[in-house]
């Protein structure tokens, strides 16, 4: 496994992260996704490649945008590398891109900013799929698309995705001389982003952060635009407190429960997990006792034999010195 020192935080700045699981969220039940928030993707993404705590959720998700990319519902857990590496294999031929897979090495094992791009780039990959066309032919593609629900006076985005979190976005000015992107020594540009013309900017880059985790968060926040005297921050302003603080509540409420719903259907797993464990060491325990027992069976046998042997001794020395 490649040591990595990124935590959360670091996480939390990647735009994709949102996005992806934006994506599952509203395609969910045509795609045939997952149903998980963005912490529980944080988390995934984190344990990924560890033995004692790793997640199945990025192997699923993988599998499942992989059937729908390649219309090939033989993909599972024990042969989704090999597809997923064809397919990479394909795309960047076509485009002139990184391929994230020029080694042998198994998803797991990538960098974690690798495995979030290659997870991006599989959303993206699956709306080119066979099935697209049907499933949407009813809706228009900008009612798909994600917007800000508002700017400050620092030109700083406000993005809201679904779930409980808001992000903001800051433009950050580049030190004079920087190069607006990375390139491989191949000279293509490293990533799969699919709003890489719009990042592409020779002054600036984006900065992306969580500003409200919380109920207060939200509160807080709108209460900061509150006195607004901008006409961008006004209209940030009425967003927050006419379209989200009223609905707040309820949503922190929802995700509570869907919590509880998810702890209690691992519970039967990990009840099952303790029973064994307990049973486990009731036979250790019983097993070390009846070895102790057997021990001091033993020791007592030979304090027998050896009284035994000392009460022959000493009636033969009697025999002997009285005849």
């Amino acid at each position: 496994m490649f040591p990595s020192f990124i935590g959360i935080l670091d996480i939390q700045s990647w735009w994709e992260v949102p996005s992806i699981a934006y994506f599952c969220s509203l395609f969910r039940t045509a795609f045939n996704l997952l149903d998980f928030d963005i912490e529980e993707l944080e988390e995934a993404l984190l344990t990924d490649g560890t033995e004692e705590s790793a997640s199945s959720l990025l192997t699923e998700l993988i599998v499942r945008l992989l059937n729908g990319c390649l219309g090939n519902n033989d993909i599972s857990a024990f042969n989704y590398q090999m597809y997923l590496r064809r397919l990479f294999r394909q795309k960047c031929q076509e485009t002139g891109r990184y391929n994230p897979f020029n080694t042998d090495i198994d998803f797991q094992f990538l960098p974690l900013r690798t495995k979030v791009e290659i997870l991006y780039a599989l959303c993206d990959f699956r709306l080119d799929g066979e099935d697209v066309f049907d499933l949407f032919k009813n809706l228009e593609a900008e009612s798909l698309r994600v917007e800000p629900l508002g700017w400050d006076d620092n030109d700083s985005a406000y993005w809201y995705f679904y779930g409980t979190r808001l992000y903001r976005e800051d433009i950050i000015k580049k030190p004079k001389g920087k190069s607006k992107k990375k390139k491989g020594k191949d000279g293509k540009k490293r990533g799969w982003f699919y709003g890489d013309d719009w990042l592409d900017d020779e002054d600036s880059e984006r900065v992306w952060q969580v500003v409200c985790f919380t109920e207060e968060d939200w509160t807080h926040l709108t209460e900061k635009f509150s006195k607004a005297s901008s006409k961008v921050e006004k209209e940030l302003f009425r967003s927050l407190s006419q379209n989200f603080l009223p609905e707040i509540p309820r949503l922190f409420l929802e995700k509570e429960r869907l919590q509880r719903k998810r702890l209690l259907e691992l519970a039967p797993r990990r009840t099952s997990s303790r029973v064994l464990q307990k049973i486990k060491e009731k036979e250790e325990d019983s097993k070390t006792g009846d070895d102790s027992k057997s021990q001091d069976d033993s020791q007592e046998a030979r304090k027998d034999q050896a009284r035994e042997n000392r009460a022959k001794r000493r009636n033969l020395i009697r025999y002997l010195t009285h005849t």
